[in-house]
C-alpha cells in the first residue's frame, strides 16, 4: 500500500486549528514538492491567519538534501503565516535537520517527543478600531 508522504491534515489542538504533517520513511524531493503545494493551499484557505504547524516525524527515517532545502525555503516564504513549529521526534538525525532549518529560516522549531508535550499559546483576534 502506497502512503502519501507526508500526510497533511487539519487538527484541533488546545482549541486551535493546526496543520499536522505526519511523515513516513524517507522524505524525497518529489514528495516534499507535493506536500509543499498542499501546505500552501491549506494556508491560502486561512486568509493570512497565523497557523501552528505540527511535524510528526516518529516514523520518518530520513530525508534528502533537496527536500530539506525546499522545506526551509517554504518556511521562509510562508513565515508571516506560521505561528509556531512543533517537531515530534526522538531521532538525532531529524533534530539536526531541524537545527539546520532554524539557522536558515530564523524560525524556532520546538522539539518534543510526544504530541501531548505541545503547548500552544492561546491567541485572540485583534480588533481593528
Amino acid at each position: 500500500m502506497l502512503h502519501e508522504n507526508p500526510t497533511i491534515e487539519w487538527i484541533e489542538h488546545a482549541g486551535r486549528d493546526c496543520l499536522k504533517f505526519t511523515f513516513h520513511g524517507a522524505l524525497k524531493s518529489q514528495n516534499a514538492r507535493g506536500a509543499i503545494e498542499k501546505w500552501k493551499t491549506a494556508f491560502q484557505e486561512k486568509n493570512g491567519e497565523k497557523i501552528p504547524l505540527i511535524w510528526d516525524c516518529h516514523h520518518m527515517t530520513g530525508y534528502d538534501t533537496d527536500s530539506r532545502v525546499e522545506w526551509q525555503n517554504t518556511i521562509k516564504d510562508l513565515k508571516k503565516q506560521i505561528d509556531s513549529i512543533w517537531l515530534i521526534t526522538d531521532s538525532k538525525l531529524i533534530r539536526v535537520g531541524a537545527q539546520i532549518m532554524t539557522v536558515f529560516t530564523h524560525m524556532d522549531i520546538r522539539v518534543v517527543q510526544d504530541e501531548s508535550q505541545i503547548r500552544l499559546e492561546h491567541r485572540t483576534a485583534e480588533l481593528n478600531v
